[in-house]
């Protein structure tokens, strides 16, 4: 035994030797309640993470009596090669007297470096006086980051429990089913228990869930109650536990009361180059090439980060100079990550460019977000690329060349009859093609130049309606093929862009103020048959309730796919 010990700690050295503590050190001073009450007591954690240190020493605590410390603690840790260390000294403390007091700096010495602490600023206040209410010992509230958001900002909402008492366990028996949000859980937050005073009692605090929640529609969404049932330490049992002793509990029934979040309409006046984003985003451009041919083709890769829904997120249109053909965009990667206990979007994607003319080209890349904490439209196009584009290798084909050495080879031939039936070049028919070509060429150009003024005369609205059903047939062909692999989200996420792109593009709604009370009600106003309609709202509930309930029916899918595709049928007949 002893020598496996002596083993693991040899390890340990080596790992922290030649691991370098490449994180930054830090020493920091922690408590859990700013806010207490004159009788309770409180903790204060000094730690220093990432280094090894000596000679600590404690603030005076002055207005404040010690009740225990200090505890130290030490941990050493390793995730993907990096190997962190952190020392920690612990006080309880109990307050002399009301007021608001500050806790000084606490300082400790690292190699030949003297490191302190912020202070921290406590505020005591007098307690209710008699015990609480059993109704008021044990509740649980659902508390969202905010209660006024728009179409695709994140929220973040916490489930929290606050306690006189002893909890032991939790179970949630009953959740919200998220109904007009996209939910997503957060599982690396702050659970640290805290201590929070509330009508002059003081309750012990912990985070028990968190969810990432993203508006799907406008109006007003309600989440509704989650259910818990706690188990609570009974009065009398012991507290302490060891292998063979739990301590007994009682369970405790405990629901939050529903939470209602407004959800408000993206303002108009965006930017051409707005997609969709909102929340608070950074963007990074690559091109593979500052040179290239016209014979060859460059792709720019646009990698997009956020803290909104990143879903909702369409690539922006380049604004290149003339000279270049761009193929549509297309998405290769989407994700969501968790980031400082919240979620934090990234999608990518690719632009295939083809420069067909030389020249000396500069164009900036540019991406508009929509910002909550302003309100307005933030336009990103911080880097711009310099490319130089030359003639490339192909050459067009020499007809003019080829007809002479066909008149020169022609005497050397020896037969009369050849020589005799031979059609002269003046007056034939590749003579008079060629005459022509110049001016069926001309006037080629000009009806393309009228064709393209038309198309640019056309309002982008209209142009939307008429690709309408274009782009919801190519929508429909991908969930089909997401229906024959079996991938019952993939497919609801492609029958929801399909049907409600259509309608939007068709009927001029656009996707931030579209609702399912606005869509019926412009459904309505076509004076479609009622069972149309139906169809429609019941495509999109089945297709809500498979990706934001997390209740896709892989059963349902072919009917699914049926339905929508004759509801686009019969919109397109009627309008």
């Amino acid at each position: 035994m002893a020598m496996i010990r002596m083993y693991v700690t040899a390890c340990l050295a080596i790992l922290l030797s030649t691991g370098a503590l490449s994180a930054q050190t830090t020493f920091e001073a922690t408590t859990d309640a700013r806010r207490v009450l004159e009788n309770s007591y409180f903790e204060v954690t000094f730690t220093l993470s990432n280094a090894q240190g000596g000679q600590f020493s404690p603030p005076s605590f002055e207005n404040f009596l010690v009740v225990s410390g200090p505890s130290q603690a030490v941990s050493t840790s390793m995730i993907n090669g990096q190997v962190s260390r952190t020392q920690a000294y612990s006080y309880t403390l109990k307050p002399r007297r009301t007021g608001t007091f500050t806790i000084g700096s606490a300082s400790i010495k690292v190699n030949r470096t003297t490191l302190q602490t912020k202070p921290l600023t406590i505020e005591v206040v007098k307690g209710r006086k008699g015990e609480p209410g059993a109704a008021e010992q044990v509740f649980i509230r659902a508390e969202p980051s905010t209660e006024t958001a728009y179409v695709g900002q994140q929220i973040l909402l916490d489930y929290k429990l606050y306690t006189t008492l002893d909890v032991e366990s939790f179970n949630i028996l009953e959740e919200s089913g998220y109904q007009g949000f996209f939910a997503q859980d957060v599982r690396r937050f702050n659970g640290r228990v805290m201590r929070e005073v509330i009508n002059g009692v003081q309750y012990t605090t912990k985070v028990l869930k968190r969810i990432a929640l993203f508006p799907q529609q406008t109006g007003q969404l309600s989440i509704e109650p989650m259910n818990v049932q706690l188990g609570v330490v009974k009065e009398g049992a012991k507290r302490s536990r060891s292998f063979f002793f739990t301590p007994e509990v009682r369970p405790y029934p405990a629901a939050t009361e529903t939470v209602n979040i407004e959800v408000l309409p993206l303002p108009a006046g965006a930017p051409e180059s707005f997609t969709g984003a909102v929340g608070d985003y950074q963007i990074r451009p690559d091109l593979s090439s500052k040179t290239a041919t016209t014979d060859d083709a460059l792709t720019l890769i646009l990698t997009v980060r956020g803290s909104g829904d990143i879903k909702r997120v369409e690539a922006p249109a380049l604004d290149l100079p003339e000279g270049f053909e761009v193929y549509e965009p297309k998405a290769v990667e989407e994700t969501n990550l968790e980031l400082n206990a919240s979620i934090e979007g990234k999608k990518v994607f690719e632009y295939l460019l083809l420069p067909k003319v030389p020249g000396d080209y500069e164009f900036t890349p540019k991406f508009t977000y929509f910002s909550p904490d302003s309100a307005k439209y933030v336009t990103l196009a911080d880097q711009s690329f310099s490319l130089y584009v030359k003639q490339g290798t192909g050459q067009p084909g020499r007809a003019t060349a080829s007809l002479n050495e066909t008149e020169d080879i022609g005497p050397l031939m020896l037969s009369p009859v050849l020589t005799q039936t031979r059609t002269p070049f003046l007056g034939s028919a590749l003579f008079w093609g060629l005459l022509a070509a110049p001016l069926l060429l001309f006037g080629g150009l000009l009806g393309w130049r009228r064709h393209r003024a038309r198309q640019d005369d056309i309002d982008p609205n209209e142009r939307r309606m008429q690709a309408a059903r274009g782009v919801a047939q190519e929508r429909l062909s991908l969930a089909k093929s997401h229906l024959k692999a079996g991938d019952s989200r993939a497919f609801y996420d492609e029958v929801s862009k399909a049907i409600l792109g259509y309608v939007g593009d068709k009927l001029q709604i656009p996707r931030s103020s579209m609702s399912k009370s606005s869509l019926r009600q412009r459904l309505q106003e076509l004076d479609l048959d009622d069972s149309l309609i139906e169809t429609v709202m019941s495509i999109v509930q089945d297709c809500e309730m498979a990706l934001f309930a997390g209740q896709a029916d892989a059963g349902k899918m072919g009917t699914v796919y049926e339905r929508a595709t004759q509801a686009i049928a019969g919109v397109e007949k009627a309008v």
